[in-house]
């Protein structure tokens, strides 16, 4: 009798372990493929290295990998920015595990110093090095890149944005880490943004975005608010009717509630009143702090890009 009571007890046991163990197996082969915050990181830092080594080949991507450099489908390290001797001074990075974006703002160079002669592929250094802006987005499934979304823009003598060579440091600002009191909500990030796209199409009045007194707004390294050429405000700005762009095929994909920042692509198009306007695909980046925003850093093609190659609707 007792025989039979151990028996029946422990095939009890070991149905109630299969579904837990069967649950524990697809936890376990989730994890395996999935990518968490230094997971995506380290993505950033393979792809970092192979820009400046100039080894595209050593990448982890998928078959169905997809490129684009300023809106044109390519393929990946076969534009200008790619090359031997290659240096990146300024460095940002911003990743989201849910939606699997890794997102990089940087500087790249043909300023390097010689290199050794005994260094593999040694190449000299650029008579005339040249400089880019440059940004580029990631997709990560399945521990492969899926996506590669690469902007660079070379700024011509007189052109508009900062001396390239002069950014080195980004502002840590975006890297701080906020109050539980101080933070927003991913719906609350995404509606501060939503907000400041609105005020620059003049969808709504300014005053009804959020802004934070503190409030900067920096475009490939320059100040374009609280300046002495642009002296309105994050908000004031748009006292000038002129200062307007109608913001297309907005796309989301960095929300990181502990930093209050929130990034999003949007096409900034010309609006048919200022046929003057440059329009461009545009990197915005948030930081939101108190429900306001306080920071805006920017980065785009300077002299204009009229497609993302992503997308849906006008701007994609």
């Amino acid at each position: 009798m007792l025989g039979r009571i151990v028996f029946a007890l422990a095939a009890m046991t070991t149905l109630a372990l299969a579904p837990m163990t069967a649950e524990a197996g697809q936890r376990r082969e989730a994890t395996a493929i999935s990518c968490d915050r230094r997971c995506l990181l380290k993505f950033l830092t393979d792809y970092t290295e192979a820009l400046t080594d100039n080894k595209p080949g050593d990448l982890a991507v998928a078959p169905s990998l997809r490129v684009t450099y300023n809106g044109v489908v390519g393929q990946l390290g076969r534009n200008e920015t790619w090359g031997p001797a290659r240096r990146l001074p300024y460095r940002q990075v911003l990743v989201d595990p849910e939606t699997g974006a890794a997102i990089f703002y940087g500087i790249v160079t043909q300023s390097t110093r010689p290199t050794r002669p005994d260094t593999p592929g040694a190449a000299a250094p650029a008579a005339t090095p040249r400089w880019w802006f440059y940004v580029v987005r990631l997709k990560i499934s399945n521990r492969r890149i899926t996506e590669v979304e690469e902007i660079a823009y070379e700024r011509p003598e007189g052109g508009f944005g900062a001396d390239p060579s002069t950014l080195t440091l980004a502002d840590r600002i975006f890297d701080a880490v906020l109050p539980v009191e101080e933070r927003s909500t991913k719906a609350e990030l995404h509606s501060a943004a939503e907000a400041y796209f609105d005020a620059v199409g003049q969808e709504i009045d300014y005053h009804k975005a959020p802004w934070h007194p503190e409030c900067q707004r920096i475009e490939l390294g320059v100040f374009t608010v609280n300046a002495p050429r642009t002296s309105g405000s994050c908000g004031g700005e748009f006292q000038t009717p002129s200062v307007k762009w109608t913001v297309r095929n907005r796309r989301y994909y960095i929300y990181d509630v502990p930093r209050g920042i929130v990034l999003a692509v949007g096409n900034f198009t010309t609006p048919p009143e200022y046929p003057t306007n440059n329009g461009s695909v545009v990197f915005e980046l948030f930081k939101v702090q108190d429900g306001l925003i306080r920071h805006i850093f920017a980065f785009f093609r300077g002299n204009g890009q009229l497609h993302s190659g992503w997308g849906t609707g006008p701007g994609s």
